[in-house]
Order: C-alpha cells, then structure tokens, then sequence
C-alpha cells in the first residue's frame, strides 16, 4: 500500500456519480476510506473520511448529497471542499483553518475520476494526454452507468492485476470471451495460424476505420511504458462485443456508425479502460486487505440512453460479467495454491512478457 497504491493513480469512480454539487460516494482502499464529493466550487474533491477532531467517520452511507459533511460525534461540520465550517466550543484562539479535512490529489480524465492519497502524485503527463485522445470519440464524459457489479476476489491484488493483463488463459478459460475478441486465441499460444489471421484482419479494419477519420494502432510504442492505449479489431464481422455482434446500445460520443473496432488502455499500477462504439467497460481492482481484493465492472452507456427501450442489461453485460465470473474463481484458486508451502513461481511464457514488465516495475516501486 504505501510503495504502491499510495503513490500512485488509482481510479475511483465514473464522474455522473457526482453530478450535481454535494452529491458523493465512498471509495474504500485498505484500510482508506475517502470522500469523492462535488464542490460547491464545481470541481471533483476527494477527501480523508476521518474528522479532524477526533478521527470519527464522518460519511457513513455509501453515497448520497450532503450540503455540509458533518461528523455525527461531535458534529464539526466541514464544506463541500473539505474546509472547516464550525467546532462547537472550542477554546479561543482555535484556529479552524488548520483543521480541514485532509485531501486526495484528483485528476478527472475523460469521465474517469483517479486519486492519489499520497502528498506527490506522479505526472503521468504522457499517460493522460494519450487516455484522453484515445477515449474522447467514446463521450464517456457524458456518459451514464447503466449497470456495475462488485466481486470480492479471494487474492492479492497483485494476482488479480496479473490476471486481468494478460490473455495465455483465454483459450483454457474463457470460451465466451474467445468467440466474441479475435485477438484472444492469438494472444493465448501465438500460433502461427492464429497470428497471422489476426494480422490480416487488423490491416483491413485498420483501412475502413482510418477511412472514418477514427483511431488505430498503439500507443506509446516503448514496451517498457507504465500506459499503453490500443485500438483494434473485435472480429470479422462484429460490430460491437456482444454474443452476436450486434449493437446493446446506442452509439456513444461521436461515432456516426459501428467502425467494429474497440478501444482498450492500462495505467499501472490497477487501472484500465474497454471501449467500444456503444459502450465502455471500467473496471476497478482494490485492495482491501492483502488477501481480499474488490473488483468492479462498470458499464457505461449514452447519457440519454433508456434502459429497455436502449439497452437490456443482460446483453450488455453478458461478455464482461460471465468473464469476471470465471476470473474469480481462478484467482481465488491461484492463491490457494500459492499459500500452499509447495508453492515456487514457475517462468513466465512467451506470452506473459507484459507481465514481466510489469514485475520489474513493481520491484522497483518497491525498492
């Protein structure tokens, strides 16, 4: 927590949570619990949960609207943006601008509300400059929640993250998700067969999309990057990741028509991002203690889209619900099997080199 998540950009929460001035919600990292709240200035706050008189939670309800934050022990009341309002009774001479709550740094990226708890966030310049082209065609900015969905994943994080980056699982685990992404078989043995179809796919999408004036290819190009931003194929034919290929909901941002490619980007240390012309998926991996981890799928829509009459959540979530449903249980059995005294990591795969990177950059973070 303190070499990693604490000195990092974690994402939070998808920015229609807080709309409106005082409207909040809690997100919960360790032993952390933090406020993300907007202000009566109108920018995105996240602050400490954790009264400066005597460190009571001062949010106990996982979202809501508050005017003021008052914490119900001893009612010090707190603005929007964390300042002091009142303490009742104090001795004179108290000095209420020394006792506001103490803040998150926040950075708002497409929608997408990250935090970093620690006094010096990292610049990730490059990173967000690159998350907001590759995301701004997909709206996500004026985008809703259709749907979200929390799984507490037996396991580290660190195995969960590892889990989610790469795909030499795929073919053993994940059937559905193998016939919906082109990219999966590929990805899981580097056949040469498989290889070299998707090759020949993505050179052809690639042609129509840029036809459109939309996004290919891959950015930045250095393996070693704490980001990358991707936009590829689904599969021949498909115009969107469903069962069938067919669209679950309105098109989103400024797509004029199903290009049938998605979008998809990965911030270290837990951050990622899938898009397609309809929808978007974000999901969010947290520690919550070294062998629980929380993990949410958002889904998100078109802002005016109807649930229903746009969209039906089965088939919107369909891909990325029955996926994370057996990633669960496949991480919950990775730590069972590492807990074990018999337990010695094995080589990585030819097709497990990001997560090579990957341990490298963790191990310097914690040196």
């Amino acid at each position: 927590m303190e070499r990693v998540f604490l000195r990092q950009w974690v994402f939070a929460g998808h920015v229609s949570r807080v709309r409106n001035v005082g409207d909040y919600f809690l997100f919960t990292i360790g032993n952390e619990s933090i406020a993300v709240i907007r202000g009566k200035d109108g920018n995105v706050h996240a602050l400490f949960n954790v009264c400066r008189h005597r460190g009571s939670r001062i949010c106990l309800e996982a979202e809501g609207n508050k005017r003021t934050l008052v914490c119900p022990y001893h009612a010090w009341t707190y603005a929007t943006e964390g300042k002091l309002l009142a303490a009742p009774a104090m001795a004179d001479g108290f000095d209420s601008s020394q006792f506001g709550l103490h803040k998150c740094h926040v950075r708002v990226v497409e929608g997408l509300i990250f935090i970093c708890l620690g006094d010096t966030p990292p610049a990730n310049e490059d990173a967000f400059r690159d998350w907001e082209i590759f995301l701004k065609p997909h709206g996500l900015t004026q985008a809703k929640i259709g749907k979200s969905m929390i799984w507490q994943v037996s396991a580290n994080w660190k195995l969960v993250v590892e889990n989610f980056g790469e795909c030499y699982h795929c073919g053993p685990t994940h059937p559905e998700y193998c016939s919906v992404m082109a990219h999966a078989l590929p990805d899981t043995h580097k056949a040469n067969k498989h290889v070299g179809e998707f090759a020949d796919l993505t050179a052809a999408w690639e042609a129509k999309a840029k036809k459109l004036g939309n996004l290919t290819g891959r950015v930045p190009h250095d393996l070693n990057a704490v980001h990358t931003c991707v936009r590829i194929p689904i599969k021949e034919g498909s115009l969107t990741a469903s069962r069938d290929g067919r669209p679950v909901a309105p098109l989103m941002g400024s797509f004029a028509d199903y290009d049938g490619g998605y979008t998809a980007g990965r911030l270290y240390p837990a951050n990622y991002f899938v898009a397609c012309c309809d929808h978007a998926v974000i999901p969010r991996f947290t520690p919550l203690s070294p062998q629980c981890t929380e993990v949410e799928m958002i889904w998100l829509v078109r802002g005016d889209a109807l649930e229903r009459k746009d969209y039906d959540l089965k088939n919107l979530t369909w891909l990325w619900k029955i996926t994370t449903d057996q990633d669960k249980k496949i991480v919950d059995d990775n730590q069972a099997g590492v807990n074990s005294l018999a337990y010695q990591p094995g080589p990585y795969s030819q097709t497990e080199q990001g997560l090579a990177r990957y341990t490298r950059w963790y191990l310097d973070q914690m040196q």
